[in-house]
C-alpha cells in the first residue's frame, strides 16, 4: 500500500501534538456493505472481522460524538436525537475498527508505551514534574472510562492518525493536472435562471377548520404526548460519601511523616555543555586546544551562550545555550556528575575529555527539593485520604446493592438494608430528564425495560463510577394522542408546509417538463408569471448566489450549454430553475506562491478522496456483523 512505508516512518519519530481524550470520528462514511445478523452475546453488538465493539465501547463513542457536535456547533446543549447519534457512532467504531485491521494485518502497532509517553507531557497527569500512573487511572475513571480502555483508545487513536498522515503523505499530483485545476478555478459562467417563490406559494394556500381537522385525524402519530414514569429510586454517590468521610488528625500526620520518609532530597543540578568532537579533521591534541582557548574566552568575560553557538558540535544543544538538563547525579555521563559536584552556580569546567568528544560544562543552577511543611500539606493528605476512603465505602456499597437486587422483595426494603434514604422522582419524560437522570442507560432502563414495566426492582445502573441507582416504577403514563384544539395551530403548521411542497414540486416539475418538450425558460416563466434573470461571467467565488447553488452551476457540463435545465433549492425555501448559457476560461496569470497555496489545497483534496476510496475498499472486503 502507497502509505505503509510513510506510516512506519512516522512510527519511528516523534508524534507532537495529541488531543488526549478526543478521538476521530468520521462522518464522510455510511453504511454500504451488506449487513448480516447473529444470535451473539447481548454484550456485543457488533464485529469487524473478528475483532468485537461491545456496548461500553459504543456508550463512550456516542459520548464522544455528542462532545464534537457540541464543540463544532459551538453549543454546550447541542444534541441529535439518540437513534442518530447511536448510528453515527457504531459507524465511526467500525470504519475505526476497519482501519486498525488494515495496519495489524500490515504488521503495524503502537504500544501502550507511547500513549504513556505522551500522555506524560501532559502536566494533569503529573504529580510534582513527575508522571503519575495513579493521576491517568484516576482521569479514565472521571470521565466514564475504564483505565485499560483509556489508553487502548489513545494507543488507536495514534495508530490511526499516523494512518492519515502516511496516506496525506503518499498523495501528489501532476504539473499537467495542476494546470488543468487552476484553468477550472479560472472559469466563469453565465446563466440565465427563475425562482419559484415559497411565499407566494403560502399565500395562496387557504385553509379550512375541516381540512386541519382531517389531516390531524390522518396523522394523529405527529402528535402524541410523550411516555411520563415517576420512580421511587435510591442512590449511591461518591461524592454524597466523600462529604461523610471524617479523618482523624493522627491519620494525617502519620500519612505526612511517610511523606517525610519517602522524600527524595537530593539536589538537582542544570548544566549546559560546549561540545568540540574528536574526529580525522581534528585530533585529540587540537581538540583540546581549542578548548583551552574557550575557557580562557569564558575566564575574560565571553558569553557562554554565544560561544556554544559558534564552536559547539552538538547540534542537538548549540541554539539552546548548550543545555543538558537536570540531573539528581545519575543522568549525566559519569564524567560529567563527578565535576559538576565540585562546582558552585555559573562556574565553569575545565575541559572534560570523553571518548569521542571534549567539553567544558556550565553549571547553570542548583536545587535542593524541601519537603512542604506540614500545615501546607495537611489539605492535600486530607483529600486524598477523604478520597481513598470514600472509594472503598462506595465499591462496597455497589457490590452490596448489586447483589441484593436480586433478593430483595421491594425498594423500601433494599434501601433499609443499606441504610439509604428512599427518594422519588415525579413524572417526567425523556425529554424532561435532569441530572443523572438525563443518562442514556437509566433513561434506556425506566423507559424500555420490560421486567421495570411488571414491577421489579432494576438492576443496579452504575453512572461514571461515580453513582449507582436503584428504582422501580410508582408510575407510568403511556402514549396517547393530544387534544385537538391544544395542537390545532400546529397541525395547521404541518398540513400547509405539506402542501407548499407538493405545489412546488408540481409547479417545479412542469416548468422543466415544458423546457425539456422544446419550451424555452423565458416562455414558461412567463407563463407562470415568474421574472426571469440573467448574470454574466459569475465565478466559483460569486457573492451572487450561495454555494450551493454556485455548486450546481459548476458541477453543470459543458455540453449542457443552452439546451438543459437544473433546479437547486434555495436556503429560504425557494426553488431556482437555472439554463447554462456560456463558459469562459479566464487567461489569468497565477503568482508561483498562489500556485503553491492551490497545489496543497488541490492535494488536500485528493487525500480526502483517496481516503474515502481505501475505507470503501476495507468495507468490501471486510466481514462486518452488526447485532
Amino acid at each position: 500500500m502507497a502509505g505503509i512505508k510513510t506510516i512506519r516512518d512516522n512510527l519511528t519519530g516523534t508524534f507532537s501534538k495529541i488531543i488526549v481524550g478526543a478521538i476521530a470520528v468520521t462522518f464522510a462514511m455510511f453504511f454500504g456493505w451488506g449487513t448480516m445478523f447473529s444470535n451473539s452475546d447481548v454484550n456485543i453488538i457488533a464485529s469487524v472481522n473478528g475483532e468485537k465493539i461491545d456496548l461500553y465501547d459504543l456508550d463512550l463513542e456516542m459520548a464522544r460524538v455528542q462532545s464534537i457536535l457540541a464543540q463544532r456547533f459551538e453549543d454546550p446543549d447541542f444534541t441529535v436525537e439518540e437513534e442518530t447519534l447511536k448510528s453515527l457512532a457504531l459507524n465511526s467504531l467500525i470504519t475505526d475498527a476497519l482501519i486498525l485491521d488494515f495496519l495489524k494485518q500490515n504488521q503495524i502497532e503502537v504500544l501502550d508505551l507511547t500513549a504513556y509517553k505522551l500522555l506524560s507531557k501532559n502536566e494533569i497527569f503529573q504529580d510534582n514534574g513527575q508522571f503519575s500512573l495513579g493521576k491517568v487511572n484516576t482521569f479514565a475513571r472521571q470521565n466514564g472510562f475504564l483505565p485499560g480502555k483509556y489508553i487502548e483508545s489513545i494507543s488507536d487513536d495514534i495508530a490511526i492518525n499516523y494512518w492519515r498522515m502516511g496516506l496525506g503523505a503518499s498523495s501528489f499530483i501532476t504539473s499537467k493536472e495542476l494546470n488543468q485545476n487552476i484553468k477550472l478555478a479560472n472559469q466563469t459562467r453565465d446563466v440565465t435562471f427563475t425562482k419559484i417563490n415559497q411565499a407566494e406559494i403560502e399565500g395562496s394556500i387557504k385553509l379550512s377548520d375541516e381540512e386541519v381537522l382531517n389531516f390531524f385525524e390522518e396523522n394523529s402519530s405527529f402528535f402524541q404526548s410523550e411516555e411520563k414514569a415517576k420512580v421511587n429510586f435510591i442512590e449511591i454517590s461518591l461524592k454524597d460519601l466523600e462529604e461523610k468521610q471524617l479523618i482523624d488528625e493522627v491519620v494525617i500526620k502519620k500519612e505526612y511523616q511517610a511523606y517525610l520518609d519517602s522524600f527524595d532530597s537530593t539536589s538537582r543540578r542544570s548544566a549546559s555543555h560546549l561540545m568540540l568532537n574528536i574526529s580525522e579533521e581534528r585530533n585529540e591534541e587540537e581538540a583540546l586546544l581549542l578548548a583551552e582557548e574557550i575557557k580562557k574566552k569564558i575566564e575574560k568575560g565571553n558569553d557562554f551562550q554565544e560561544l556554544v553557538k559558534e564552536f559547539s558540535d552538538d547540534e542537538g544543544t548549540k541554539n539552546s545555550g548548550g543545555s543538558l538538563g537536570v540531573s539528581d547525579g545519575n543522568d549525566f555521563p559519569e564524567e560529567f556528575e563527578i565535576a559538576l559536584e565540585n562546582m558552585e552556580e555559573e562556574q565553569v569546567s575545565n575541559p572534560i575529555l570523553l571518548e569521542t568528544s571534549i567539553h567544558i560544562l556550565k553549571l547553570t543552577s542548583i536545587q535542593t527539593p524541601i519537603p512542604e511543611e506540614y500545615e501546607s500539606k495537611k489539605e492535600g493528605i486530607k483529600q486524598s485520604l477523604v478520597e481513598e476512603a470514600a472509594n472503598l465505602e462506595y465499591i462496597d456499597s455497589i457490590e452490596l446493592a448489586a447483589e441484593l437486587t436480586y433478593t430483595a422483595d421491594n425498594l423500601e426494603a433494599l434501601a433499609a438494608e443499606l441504610n439509604m434514604q428512599l427518594k422519588t422522582k415525579d413524572f417526567f419524560s425523556k425529554g424532561e430528564a435532569e441530572g443523572l437522570f438525563k443518562e442514556k442507560s437509566l433513561l434506556n432502563s425506566i423507559f424500555d425495560d420490560s421486567s421495570v414495566k411488571e414491577g421489579n426492582i432494576s438492576e443496579l445502573i452504575e453512572i461514571n463510577n461515580q453513582y449507582g441507582i436503584v428504582f422501580e416504577l410508582e408510575g407510568f403514563q403511556a402514549k396517547k394522542t393530544k387534544d385537538f384544539q391544544s395542537v390545532k395551530e400546529e397541525a395547521k403548521s404541518h398540513l400547509k408546509n405539506n402542501l407548499i411542497r407538493e405545489k412546488m414540486n408540481l409547479l417545479e416539475r412542469s416548468m422543466v417538463g415544458k423546457m425539456d418538450g422544446g419550451a424555452s425558460l423565458e416562455e414558461v416563466s412567463k407563463e407562470n408569471e415568474l421574472k426571469v434573470e440573467s448574470y454574466k461571467s459569475v465565478s466559483r467565488d460569486s457573492s451572487l448566489f450561495t454555494q450551493n447553488v454556485l455548486a450546481e452551476i459548476f458541477n453543470e457540463p459543458k455540453s449542457n450549454i443552452g439546451r438543459s435545465y437544473s433546479s437547486v433549492s434555495l436556503t429560504n425555501g425557494d426553488t431556482l430553475i437555472f439554463r447554462l448559457d456560456k463558459v469562459t476560461y479566464l487567461n489569468n496569470e497565477v503568482a508561483d506562491d498562489q500556485k503553491d497555496s492551490l497545489e496543497s489545497f488541490f492535494l488536500e483534496e485528493r487525500s480526502e478522496s483517496e481516503l474515502v476510496d481505501l475505507q470503501i475498499s476495507m468495507q468490501d472486503s471486510a466481514s462486518v456483523l452488526i447485532n
